[in-house]
């Protein structure tokens, strides 16, 4: 158990919890809201997290809000968003979408967590209302923008999609994080949208590279992991340690290779069990 008291909020993530379910039946909760505010807890940041979840799941997610130290904030849902995941012949991740709860607005986050050093808002299923997105709910926001690329057929099946309100969406963003698999390649559309903020294009084992201005600038190695257990979640783990290491300070090159650093611990356990302590990154960043 990581922390016990609560502190001032200063890092808060919004957006659906998952329920992620697998081939043998397991099930796991995740979703990038999750991932974000366990990855700031691990840090040492206090945290907050405002979600919905469905009845099946809540308690669940109550215990291991309790176990980080969390301050959950659940929302009334009927059901969790939920996928279910399946690989291909290649290795590549298949998701379906089987049940989606209802959006996150602008009004349902609490007043007292509207004042927060860093903010992730992470998207898994175009859950994010547009108020939300505009919205001034911390000093520094960050967006994980997956969810506002994906789309689904009518049995499911999530597919990319194309973003049509992208450069309206974040202009009041501090940056974005997208993956490269998130755009399908697409380096123009990343060097567009960063025309007005920042985006950072995270290039899996590659490390990261950051666009502004309309170009991409710089771009960061990896850092490798002790071993390599679990994939799932690795970009919300940098979103978080972005947004955390912006909201204290840091330009965004060196606040990048924080999060590299930070991402690097998430593939070594499965889910959230891998991440690591401040002195733990601090360490491999050396």
């Amino acid at each position: 158990m990581l922390r016990l008291v609560r502190d001032r909020v200063r890092f808060l993530a919004i957006g659906h919890v998952a329920r992620d379910e697998f081939p043998d039946g397991a099930h796991r909760l995740g979703g990038t809201a999750l991932y974000a505010a366990a990855t700031a807890a691990h840090l040492g940041v206090p945290s907050a997290l405002v979600t919905r979840v469905g009845p099946n799941e809540r308690a669940e997610l109550t215990r291991t809000c309790a176990e980080l130290g969390i301050d959950l904030r659940a929302l009334d849902a009927l059901v969790t968003t939920t996928f279910a995941f399946r690989w291909d012949g290649t290795g590549k991740r298949i998701l379906r979408l089987k049940a989606r709860a209802k959006a996150i607005a602008l009004a349902d986050v609490p007043d007292d967590l509207r004042a927060a050093d860093a903010l992730v808002l992470g998207s898994i299923a175009r859950e994010l209302s547009e108020d939300l997105l505009l919205g001034e709910t911390a000093r520094i926001s960050v967006l994980a923008a997956q969810g506002l690329l994906r789309t689904w057929d009518a049995d499911g099946t999530v597919r990319p999609a194309t973003w049509d309100r992208a450069e309206q969406d974040i202009r009041a963003l501090s940056a974005v994080v997208l993956s490269d698999e998130d755009v399908a390649g697409d380096a123009g559309a990343v060097a567009r949208w960063s025309a007005v903020v920042p985006v950072v294009l995270t290039l899996a084992d590659r490390g990261c590279r950051i666009y502004e201005r309309g170009h991409p600038t710089v771009e960061l190695r990896a850092y490798p992991p002790a071993r390599m257990v679990d994939t799932t979640g690795a970009g919300d783990t940098f979103a978080a340690g972005l947004a955390v290491a912006l909201g204290e300070g840091r330009a965004l090159a060196d606040a990048c290779r924080f999060a590299n650093a930070v991402a690097s611990f998430g593939l070594e356990g499965p889910g959230i069990a891998g991440l690591a302590t401040r002195e733990a990154v601090e360490r491999r960043l050396g």
